[in-house]
């Protein structure tokens, strides 16, 4: 019996060697699954960011031709000359994401919208430059330019700049994803280890060791599911949110205003400072981060009571004015707001004051087909306003 005994006890001990041999086996598997998974996505990350920001920094090289020319500075056909080498710079980038695996079918649709507009832009581009350039009208090319080329470049700029956020976006979700099975993978493989021992040393109470760990494993997947949840909620607080003012963002504004655009009438307006880069560029951009903090919190104070307010890129605020807001009053606010953004703001003990234009837009039923086209709109008479010199308010035009 004694024999026999021994036998069982050494059985349990070869059981509880294989069974972590077998859990650690398992365990290097995986662990270096999710290592390579994650090292794959930084790398495709990295390939498609880059190839996005070339596209968008050629994309803002053309522009500044465009602009050239509708400022008349410089030889027209020149600079229009110079557009082919960018382009195909555009193209070549364009090849470059395009060969890339595993983009979601979201970000490959924004993108498809930014190289449909920037086929746009150049096709006007080269029409102006075949047509309005040789006639030398230059009040009309620099109306094309303004109005038309300008929003198509606006437009495929932010189709990128979204496209970039979606890819980032994507990859949090698969490291979070890949973070979780980590996580799971070592508690469970803990809590076997732990089995494994006290099947070996206490096999007589097996059964209820197992129970307890059970309840355990269970307790712990709670609070796992209540932190995924919260993480869930967070994340989806941040998709409309700009992290840095605590404003509704770009997104935000599309899903609150898009059911108005046929039927509704409203107030709306945009508004951001002159020369903004000048701040960055002279006390760096934490400094920068703390003024439009400074701004945004001044401005939720002043005005969250009136409007809607959105931080929809960078140091532009756009204002939703309330249902009761006539014409003339969100006339009176908007200089209120300007006054505001104006004013001197102290910032880690330096004071700093920038001038800000913006444009209100009295917004009448069925004037566009979706929010893009209200800020295009916004954006291009803003724009106007800051080629004439700036710290103005100019009003859209409904057509």
């Amino acid at each position: 019996m004694a024999k026999l005994s021994s036998k069982k006890g050494s059985g349990g001990y070869i059981f509880a060697a294989i069974l972590i041999a077998v859990i650690y086996v398992i365990n290097t598997f995986l662990v270096e699954n999710i290592y390579w998974s994650n090292a794959e996505t930084s790398q495709r990350v990295s390939k498609s960011n880059n190839s996005l920001n070339r596209m968008n920094s050629y994309l803002s090289e053309l522009n500044k031709n465009s602009l050239s020319i509708a400022a008349g500075v410089g030889n027209p056909m020149a600079l229009i000359a110079q557009t082919d080498g960018l382009y195909a710079n555009i193209q070549d980038a364009e090849k470059q994401f395009e060969s890339i695996e595993g983009i979601s079918p979201e970000a490959t649709k924004r993108y498809s919208y930014a190289k449909a507009m920037i086929e746009t832009y150049k096709k006007r581009l080269e029409a102006l430059g075949t047509g309005t350039i040789e006639s030398g009208d230059q009040n009309a090319m620099s109306d094309v330019m303004n109005f038309d080329l300008y929003s198509l470049q606006i437009t495929a700029s932010e189709m990128l700049t979204s496209t970039i956020d979606i890819v980032n976006s994507d990859t949090a979700k698969m490291n979070a994803k890949n973070t979780a099975k980590s996580y799971i993978l070592m508690t469970v493989m803990m809590i076997v280890a732990i089995l494994g021992e006290i099947a070996v040393w206490l096999f007589a109470r097996r059964a209820k060791k197992a129970r307890l760990e059970l309840e355990e494993r269970e307790m712990r997947l709670a609070e796992v599911d209540a932190k995924l949840k919260n993480t869930r909620q967070k994340a989806s607080d941040l998709a409309v949110m700009n992290v840095l003012t605590g404003m509704k963002n770009r997104y935000a504004l599309d899903n609150d205003i898009s059911d108005r655009l046929e039927s509704g009438r409203f107030q709306i307006a945009v508004f951001d400072m002159d020369n903004f880069r000048s701040i960055n560029d002279t006390y760096g951009y934490d400094f920068g981060d703390e003024y439009l903090a400074a701004v945004a919190e001044r401005l939720k104070q002043e005005f969250s009571d009136v409007a809607e307010i959105y931080n929809i890129t960078g140091n532009e605020f756009c204002f939703v004015f309330n249902k009761n807001i006539s014409e003339s009053q969100a006339t009176g606010i908007a200089q209120n707001i300007q006054r505001v953004m104006s004013s001197p703001y102290e910032v880690l003990n330096l004071t700093v004051q920038l001038p800000c234009s913006g444009a209100v837009y009295h917004y009448l039923p069925g004037d566009c087909l979706n929010v893009n086209s209200v800020l295009v709109k916004l954006d291009t008479a803003m724009r106007n306003a800051k080629m004439n010199g700036g710290n103005m308010i100019t009003t859209v035009m409904n057509i």
